[in-house]
């Protein structure tokens, strides 16, 4: 009996009867079901891929958007407490210059503490304008005094009345001078009368 069982299990055609049959071509529609599943979650895996991509460089630029914006704010800021701080030392050094000979221990100690505030404001960004002697800029410098003289060109700064200084690159405070103009020869012929 066991050789018709077998016999049994395999037709004259050599095909596996049909209770037992597999479906291929469901099996083949599913397979490609699963392959076209998978391929639409790869793509949806690298559309978000590129999305976070795309998000992560948007941030880091509004990132640096707003450092410079606060760096810039905090520059403006300092700009502004060191301009008033300026006029302390111009007083002060007023105050050095007024001194008199006798008072060479008061000088000394004053001068000391005038190195700390310039090692300071050097340490800030703070550098002095150095204007004396050449032209007159009118971005970087305003007239206190005009001084007829050919004896130095005209236009040229013959003295700092108030310093002027730079915070890094940009103009803090604009100085205050005296600049040359040509003397003026005094008309002596009266309209011809």
């Amino acid at each position: 009996m066991a050789e018709n069982e077998a016999k049994q299990e395999i037709n004259t055609d050599g095909e596996i009867p049909s209770e037992e049959k597999i479906d291929v071509d469901g099996l083949q529609k599913t397979l490609k079901d699963k392959d076209k599943f998978i391929e639409e979650r790869e793509n949806e895996i690298n559309r978000l891929t590129n999305e976070n991509i795309k998000l992560k460089e948007q941030l880091r630029k509004e990132g640096d958007i707003l450092n410079r914006e606060a760096d810039r704010k905090l520059q403006k800021e300092k700009g502004k407490l060191i301009k008033e701080f300026l006029e302390v030392l111009d007083n002060f050094e007023r105050a050095i210059s007024s001194l008199s000979e006798g008072e060479t221990d008061s000088l000394q100690g004053l001068l000391l503490i005038k190195n700390q505030i310039d090692t300071f404001l050097k340490e800030q960004g703070v550098q002095e304008m150095e204007l004396e002697g050449k032209e007159f800029d009118p971005a970087l410098c305003e007239i206190g005094e005009v001084v007829q003289t050919d004896s130095v060109e005209p236009n040229k700064i013959l003295k700092i009345m108030r310093k002027g200084y730079y915070l890094k690159d940009n103009i803090l405070r604009t100085a205050v001078v005296s600049v040359a103009v040509p003397e003026q020869t005094q008309n002596t012929d009266n309209g011809g009368v």
